[in-house]
């Protein structure tokens, strides 16, 4: 086999253009003129996280994809050379197949991103919002089991999803994988798609799997279609996309991924609604306005392997120092050796000589003697507190003791353990959902300090054929683990059937009631003053805390800035009325008029430039109503001096937001508005009202008895005076005699509310409580 060092995946354009937008951003930021908050909406989905440590200055991660774990001994050279000149010397390898280089320094992550363009990588999509990174079985094209090679199909999928930038402004990630074989080495059955390899009739294709993942209730994937061509694969993520930009729920972050809108439907719904997008998808690609990637490319360019050994490296949490990813280049170069990461936190080494195999092995354990420990050794750990903001424990911290602790076993007991998976918290970054033996990080309160937990999970397994989460069983203090983990090998040492293969077999019979039992004898807490290091994480200095935790990021984008924006304006405007405060009040029409300017290009905090491009970009254009110049005038005088009080404008200025938020919730991953304009929904609420009148007026010559219906305007949760408020605006446009149904809060909303509207001349028709505890009030407009 020869060398890879030509770099083969092509960058698209538009992934170019958006670097040259991070570094204006970038610029901006270091001026002064955007916000860190505004500013992170910006970095994160070119894949740039801020890093939770003690540092004197902000420290960042640089989250770089490697499409299907394809990297050249060139690349990882730029890799290592970028975390020695700009890091702090080490690579981090993910269970994504990415690489991440930790500690940077912002203001330098723009030459970072240049860098790497020119050899063919990109943090694109890192984080995010995002088509995230394509995953690829490590071994495919050298896997005997494997159907082919999928390693053409994943960069070709990349290469198109890539180019397009309604891939990165979706309701939340989107996680592909690619599988040689019903192994599921690459993980399709836990991804919200994923492809298997298959022949059908002597042609290539693919299995499809859809609507899975781990982390907040996490479900394996489902069988989508039977079989598909391999020339399908880009007209299926794409309408998999669609449907995910149109259902996915982007209000509610913990519920949006593609398996809550599968939760919600039903697979039966999915289904037909996938084929329907399918179907559109096809016909645009025959009309020429989608254009798909030629595989040929890709698959000419990747050379055909002959059955040849390979070796998997397993680093010790993930990371490889400076000097180690250079040895190993070397060998690499020297043996002529390809490269792939994998799915676990490692690096996969091919292409090699059966001749030169035992001397290969021992060069490596010269590099670092632990790359080739059993996998119990190595652990897939996240990062956890050590780096991400959201760890409530030091995950690779606890691998590492593991490791400690199973050193003193015999080699023999020590490999009859499996691979250890540790989150340090419930989202699955860690993977843990997968773990035949798992751990998934929290924190307890016991003798009145907190102390660092973890829930064992076991028996998981990934095939197509029987995919299966870990289950939950006991709650371990993090400093008992090792102990545990060690007597449990001992235990299944004693084991007379026992073997490692059949790990899941053992626990089914018999076996997850005896380590489980195991497990609860490793769960007294001992006194804070007999034992205060059992009050630490591992490897810290001071007693466990959550300090340093906080929001996470990696769901950061332009629609968390618009929000950010959005709820700005409608706490500017409550404050406003309750308070008579105009100050609050024009905060409210700017953070307004400001939401949705970023999805036009604009980003700024200046006053004057957000009036300026609001009336150009959205009520020249007929996106909001013409009205609302005249109460951004008045908002400009009112900064200027020229006018005392908004207080008699809170009705434009609420609708000046309703209009906004309309607009936000009709976006799509285009950035496109998919509601009229302002003029033509006017006159569409006008025609409306007007076929509802003449049909209700039909209606009751026809059937005096039919049950009358209403208008229905929801107000629950909003607060007095802005319920009224809302309540007014709704009447204000319908015609006298109208009649609606309000839905209000028990409290003071259903005390308030009645007698404004009263006050207003409107007829109360029907105060009436309902079972679930709120109020249906039906008023007739005056």
């Amino acid at each position: 086999m020869n060398l890879l060092t030509e770099n083969i995946f092509k960058i698209p354009e538009s992934i170019k253009e958006d670097t040259e937008k991070f570094k204006s951003s970038l610029e901006q930021f270091l001026a002064g003129d955007l916000s860190a908050e505004r500013f992170k909406g910006h970095r994160v989905p070119m894949g740039v996280y801020g890093q939770r440590g003690d540092f004197k200055k902000e420290k960042y991660m640089v989250r770089v994809r490697v499409p299907g774990g394809f990297l050249t001994v060139d690349q990882l050279q730029l890799l290592a050379e970028l975390s020695k000149e700009y890091g702090v010397g080490y690579l981090h390898f993910t269970t994504r197949q990415d690489i991440q280089i930790h500690q940077v320094e912002i203001e330098k992550s723009a030459e970072i991103l240049d860098k790497l363009l020119a050899t063919g990588l990109s943090p694109r999509g890192g984080g995010g919002n995002t088509v995230r990174n394509i995953m690829n079985s490590p071994a495919a094209g050298v896997d005997p089991e494997g159907s082919f090679d999928t390693t053409p199909h994943c960069l070709a999928l990349s290469e198109y999803l890539l180019s397009s930038r309604s891939s990165f402004n979706l309701p939340r990630k989107y996680k592909i994988a690619f599988s040689v074989s019903n192994k599921d080495k690459g993980l399709a059955t836990v991804n919200d798609l994923g492809f298997i390899a298959a022949f059908k009739n002597g042609k290539r294709g693919f299995k499809v799997y859809a609507a899975g993942g781990m982390g907040n209730k996490p479900a394996v994937a489902f069988k989508l279609i039977d079989f598909v061509t391999e020339d399908k694969i880009f007209a299926v993520a794409e309408a998999i996309k669609r449907l995910f930009d149109r259902y996915g729920d982007r209000s509610n972050r913990h519920q949006a991924r593609l398996r809550f809108v599968r939760r919600r439907f039903g697979e039966d719904k999915f289904r037909e609604l996938f084929f329907d997008y399918y179907k559109e998808v096809l016909e645009a690609a025959e009309k020429g306005e989608l254009e798909f990637i030629d595989l040929n490319y890709y698959r000419q360019k990747i050379e055909p392997v002959k059955d040849s050994p390979i070796l998997e490296l397993n680093p010790l949490k993930g990371d490889m120092n400076y000097q180690e990813v250079i040895d190993l280049i070397e060998l690499s170069k020297k043996y002529h050796l390809n490269l792939r990461t994998t799915n676990q936190q490692g690096i996969l080494l091919r292409g090699i000589d059966t001749a030169q195999l035992k001397k290969i092995k021992s060069e490596l354990r010269n590099i670092n003697y632990s790359w080739l420990d059993s996998r119990a050794l190595s652990a897939v750990a996240c990062k956890g507190a050590s780096t991400c903001r959201l760890g409530l424990c030091h995950s690779p911290n606890l691998a590492e003791a593991i490791r400690e602790e199973l050193l003193n076993l015999d080699e023999d007991i020590r490999k009859l353990l499996p691979q250890i998976y540790i989150s340090g918290c419930p989202n699955s970054c860690g993977q843990h959902h997968i773990g035949k033996i798992a751990f998934e990080g929290k924190a307890k309160r016991e003798n009145g300090r907190l102390i660092p937990y973890y829930t064992l999970l076991l028996g998981a397994e990934v095939s197509e054929a029987n995919t299966i989460y870990a289950r939950r069983t006991v709650d371990l203090p993090a400093r008992r683990i090792p102990s545990f983990l060690a007597r449990t090998a001992e235990t299944l040492a004693e084991q007379k059937d026992y073997s490692l293969e059949a790990f899941n077999q053992y626990l089914s019979s018999g076996g997850l009631e005896i380590i489980t039992a195991l497990a609860e004898e490793y769960t007294e807490i001992p006194a804070y003053s007999s034992e205060p290091d059992f009050y630490k994480d591992w490897g810290q200095a001071e007693d466990f805390s959550l300090a340093g935790r906080g929001p996470g990021e990696c769901g950061t984008g332009v629609i968390e800035i618009v929000k950010l924006d959005l709820n700005r304006a409608e706490k500017a405007y409550q404050k406003g009325i309750a308070n008579k405060d105009s100050d609050s009040l024009y905060q409210a029409i700017i953070a307004a008029a400001r939401s949705l300017l970023i999805v036009r290009g604009v980003d700024t905090e200046k006053d004057r430039i957000i009036i300026k491009e609001f009336k150009e970009k959205f009520i020249d254009s007929n996106w909001a109503a013409a009205s609302a110049e005249s109460l951004l005038d008045s908002a400009l005088d009112y900064r200027l001096g020229d006018l005392k009080e908004l207080s008699t404008q809170s009705e434009q200025i609420l609708a000046l937001i309703e209009r906004v938020k309309a607009l936000f919730n009709s976006l799509n991953s285009s950035l496109e508005f998919t509601i009229s304009k302002a003029a033509q929904a006017e006159a569409a609420e006008k025609e409306s009202r007007g076929k509802e009148k003449q049909a209700a007026g039909n209606s009751e010559n026809e059937d005096n008895n039919l049950q009358e219906e209403f208008r229905l305007k929801d107000l629950r949760g909003v607060k007095c005076p802005i319920n009224f408020v809302k309540a007014k605006l709704f009447l204000e446009p319908l015609p006298s005699g109208e009649i609606v149904d309000f839905y209000l809060d028990s409290g003071e909303p259903i005390k308030n509310v009645p007698g404004s509207l009263e006050n207003e001349d409107h007829q109360i028709l029907k105060k009436e409580k309902q079972e679930e505890g709120y109020y249906l009030l039906r008023v007739k407009k005056a």
